[in-house]
């Protein structure tokens, strides 16, 4: 039982970081995240941000800004 709690809460917390992640693109770029990353790309960001002791929202808008930059024509 203890660890149905477990995973919800890690669902939870993987789903928060995907909506974050997804504001932060729709704001920047006018498209959600699924119109540049793919699954593997969203799932190796999540993991990056549970590896640091950043907020959620600090990781997203490092990555967001450095992608824009990166990928603008």
């Amino acid at each position: 039982m203890n660890t149905l709690a477990t995973d919800n809460t890690s669902s939870m917390a993987r789903a928060d970081f995907i909506d974050i992640l997804n504001d932060e693109f729709t704001t920047m770029q006018g498209f959600g995240i699924f119109a540049f990353l793919s699954f593997h790309d969203i799932d190796a960001l999540y993991n990056s941000f549970l590896d640091s002791a950043k907020p959620a929202k600090t990781v997203v808008k490092k990555f967001v800004k450095s992608y824009v930059q990166q990928h603008t024509f």
